[in-house]
C-alpha cells in the first residue's frame, strides 16, 4: 500500500526558499511544494507534501531545518481568545502521532521512552495584544494535558515543537522539528573565516549551477572552501579547483579539506589574474567580497568587473557562473555593463540580517 503524502514544512536562510523548492522536488520522488513564505526576517520557510521516508529530508543541502507538521490554522479569533482557541485545538489535535512516528524513523527513541520529553518554541510575525511567550505557554499547558501519552516538559532531549503565529492574518502553524543541528551547520567545517557562509547558502550557489558530472568546478575567491565542499557534496566531478588571496584562508581550506574530495586543486592567486586556460571551466560559483569584512565598496567597483572578465575568459560556452554579493551598489553596475554573460535568474536573500543579492549568468 502506498504512504499517504504528509505535510512538512522545511526552513531555509530568507530568500532561499525557491531555491529549495526546486532542490526538494527534483531530488524527492513525488513531492510536491504547496507554498513558500517568509518568517519575517529569521527564515524562509517551503511548505510541501511528501510520501516517502522522512529521513531523505535531513539529507537536503539547501535547507536549514524540516519539520513535520502537527497542525495548521487558518481563523484564529483576535486577542487574547486566539490563545485559549489554540489551546483547545492543541489538546484535541490528530496530528501529534504521525509528526513523532517521522521523528522517530530520523533518530529511534527521541523524546524517551514512557514519558514524551518535550519542550515548544514560539515564534510570532507581526503584532498581536498578547506576548509570543503566552502563546507557548498555552501550547505547553495544552500539550501537557493531552490524553493520548504522558508528557513531561523539560529543556533537553526532547521532542522540540515549533509554534509560528501570524496573529495579523490569524494564522498559525504548529510543527515538530525532526532534523538537529548537524542539518544546519554540517559537521565539515572547522575552520571558519570573516564572511564566510553557512553550509546551506554555500548549497544554494552550487545548486544554481546546476551540477553535472563532467564538472570543472571553480571557486575563484574560496575562502574557508566551503562553496567547494558542497560542490563535491552534490555529486560526481571532475575536477575542482579554488584559489583565494588571502594565505590564511587557504590555510582554512586545506584544513576542511583534508584528503578529501578529490581531485581537488588549491592555489594561492588573484582573482584577476586566474592561471588558467580559457574555457577550461565549465562552472563557477563565488562569494563576492561584501565591502564591510572584507575589502571596501569602492575596492568593489574595480574588483567585480574584473573578475567578472577573468571567470568569462576561463569558462566554456554555455556555463553557469552564479555570485552572491551584499554589495548592492557594485553588483547593479556589473549586472548593467556585463557583456560576456547572459543573467537567468537573480534572488534577493537575506544572510545573518545582511541583504544580499545571488545573481547566475550563462557564459554566451
Amino acid at each position: 500500500m502506498n504512504r499517504a503524502a504528509m505535510l512538512y514544512l522545511a526552513h531555509t536562510q530568507p530568500g532561499f526558499e525557491a531555491i529549495a523548492a526546486e532542490e526538494l522536488t527534483e531530488r524527492l520522488d513525488g513531492a510536491s511544494v504547496t507554498t513558500t513564505r517568509r518568517i519575517s526576517d529569521k527564515n524562509g520557510a517551503v511548505f510541501f507534501r511528501f510520501a516517502g521516508d522522512p529521513a531523505e529530508l535531513v539529507q537536503l543541502r539547501t535547507i536549514e531545518d524540516v519539520f513535520g507538521v502537527v497542525a495548521t490554522w487558518e481563523d484564529l479569533d483576535p486577542g487574547f481568545a486566539a490563545l485559549r482557541q489554540l489551546a483547545d485545538r492543541v489538546s484535541r489535535s490528530t496530528g501529534f502521532e504521525a509528526a513523532i512516528r517521522q521523528a522517530r524513523q530520523i533518530a529511534p527513541g527521541r523524546g524517551g521512552h514512557g514519558r514524551h520529553r518535550f519542550r515548544v518554541i514560539s515564534r510570532q510575525v507581526g503584532r498581536a495584544s498578547y506576548r509570543r511567550s503566552d502563546a507557548q505557554h498555552a501550547v505547553e499547558r495544552a500539550i501537557a494535558g493531552r490524553q493520548d501519552h504522558r508528557w513531561q516538559l523539560v529543556d533537553e532531549g526532547s521532542l522540540e515543537f515549533w509554534l509560528t503565529m501570524w496573529p495579523e492574518a490569524a494564522e498559525a502553524v504548529l510543527a515538530l522539528r525532526l532534523s538537529d543541528a548537524n542539518t544546519r551547520h554540517r559537521g565539515f567545517i572547522h575552520e571558519h573565516m570573516p564572511a564566510s557562509l553557512r553550509p546551506s547558502a554555500a548549497a544554494a550557489l552550487v545548486w544554481l549551477t546546476q551540477p553535472a558530472i563532467d564538472d570543472t568546478f571553480l571557486d575563484p575567491m574560496c575562502g574557508s572552501a566551503t562553496v567547494l565542499i558542497e560542490r563535491a557534496l552534490a555529486g560526481r566531478y571532475r575536477r575542482l579547483i579554488g584559489g583565494d588571496i588571502d594565505e590564511r584562508a587557504l590555510a582554512a581550506a586545506r584544513r576542511n579539506i583534508g584528503t578529501r574530495y578529490q581531485p581537488l586543486d588549491l592555489h594561492e592567486w588573484d582573482a584577476r589574474r586566474l592561471p588558467l586556460d580559457a574555457g577550461s571551466i565549465s562552472a563557477c560559483a563565488v562569494n563576492l567580497p561584501f565591502g564591510t569584512q572584507i575589502g571596501s565598496t569602492d575596492e568593489n567597483r574595480q574588483l567585480y568587473p574584473a573578475v567578472a572578465r577573468e571567470v568569462a575568459r576561463v569558462m566554456r560556452p554555455g556555463g553557469r557562473w552564479v555570485a552572491l554579493s551584499g554589495d548592492a551598489a557594485a553588483l547593479t553596475l556589473l549586472m548593467r555593463d556585463e557583456r560576456m554573460f547572459t543573467m537567468c535568474a537573480t534572488h534577493s536573500v537575506m544572510l545573518l540580517g545582511h541583504r544580499a543579492r545571488i545573481v547566475v549568468w550563462q557564459r554566451r
